[in-house]
């Protein structure tokens, strides 16, 4: 019910102040033109943060959509803003033409290769020397191109890290090479792969079999996220996969939620703040984007804290929150209670006193301060 929720609330969310423009690209690879839709979001004159790069196959049919469902995601926090670009496929045997498989071999025949070529150099390479754009790269594929994106997966090194494969026509030749593949991957790779009891019997049975090799990988370096759909067919499970797809792509972005407050924070023996601490190093390192600290987080490790009263974290947290949030009482707020928590309470006084002086922020309010204050005189 949650996931339909978002897909509906998505639908009435495509307000983009953002730049959406269409292009036609001469391409030397394909030796013809070809069209591509382009949503670049609004960003701030003094940002420097790299966008994510999300390339839509079939864009004639899924580019807007996925930019309806990034806008919104992107309102709420949930990913970072992005870069989508949505390659057309129209007209009569396009996509056949374009995701072709050589049936002896299994492998894409010189059309196929040529149009994944076109996607690497044309349309990847050329955004990355335009626009600054992040390691994380996504591609979304269905149908016949659900099968055709495993083959940049295959690759030495993948250009992508993040595949959405929407109930894919899985060739039975690929699935022993995608499983040699994400058992060995080195680098983070995430892996959405969708499934209906709707299809056509052949197509649910092979993406059936693909589903449950990729369940039996170990590798922590390989992150799957599968759904059987009961109702949805090989054109309505977008509307369903799409938004669930990013959701999970995403979620190391997402605020922490109640769930991983008191299955992951409260129950690890670790002091709270390595959680957030590494969070927020994995953020840099999987998206290059330097995150502040947001305030649903901080509050989050500090309701930790206090319950385990764990002074170290306090401590932490004062650190984070005077870098964040300098003009705000949080930080010594933070830095007084560690010290009260060690009944250094000359130390707790003097870091009530700046906190004073500064702006009220969340529940920390001059009265709450003062009354800190008074107690300890």
């Amino acid at each position: 019910m949650k996931n339909l929720l978002l897909i509906l609330t998505v639908l009435f969310c495509f307000d983009l102040g953002a730049q959406i423009t269409k292009e036609n690209i001469e391409s030397s690879v394909l030796g013809k033109v070809r069209t591509i839709d382009l949503y670049v979001p609004k960003i701030e004159s003094d940002s420097i943060d790299p966008l994510p790069l999300i390339v839509v196959l079939e864009g004639n049919d899924l580019f807007s959509l996925t930019v309806s469902n990034v806008e919104f995601l992107s309102k709420i926090g949930y990913m970072p803003k992005s870069i989508v670009v949505g390659i057309r496929q129209e007209g009569s045997g396009q996509v056949n033409r374009d995701s072709e498989i050589n049936r002896s071999s299994g492998q894409l025949s010189s059309r196929g290769a040529n149009f994944k070529q076109f996607i690497i150099s044309d349309i990847v390479q050329r955004l990355q020397a335009k626009y600054n754009i992040s390691n994380l790269k996504v591609i979304i594929g269905k149908n016949k191109f659900g099968n055709f994106i495993n083959f940049f997966l295959l690759d030495n090194n993948p250009i992508f890290s993040a595949y959405i494969a929407i109930t894919p026509e899985v060739t039975g030749s690929i699935i022993d090479p995608i499983i040699a593949k994400t058992t060995s991957v080195k680098k983070d790779i995430s892996y959405y792969l969708s499934n209906s009891e709707n299809l056509p019997k052949r197509q649910r049975t092979n993406t059936s079999i693909l589903s449950d090799e990729l369940k039996n990988i170990k590798n922590p370096k390989f992150h799957l996220t599968n759904d059987m759909f009961a109702n949805p067919d090989e054109f309505s499970s977008s509307m369903y996969s799409i938004p669930i797809a990013l959701e999970n792509i995403f979620r190391v972005y997402q605020p922490i939620s109640p769930k991983v407050y008191k299955e992951k924070i409260l129950r690890d023996s670790s002091p709270p703040h390595t959680f957030l601490v590494n969070k927020y190093q994995r953020i840099f390192r999987e998206l290059g984007i330097q995150k502040k600290y947001i305030l649903n987080d901080v509050m989050a490790v500090f309701a930790a804290a206090q319950k385990k009263t764990d002074a170290e974290t306090l401590f932490v947290l004062g650190e984070l929150a005077i870098q964040d949030y300098p003009t705000t009482m949080m930080g010594h707020y933070f830095n007084g209670l560690g010290y009260e928590f060690l009944e250094d309470y000359k130390k707790a006084l003097k870091n009530y006193e700046r906190a004073y002086t500064l702006e009220p922020i969340d529940f920390i309010t001059k009265e709450m301060i003062l009354t800190k204050i008074e107690t300890l005189k």
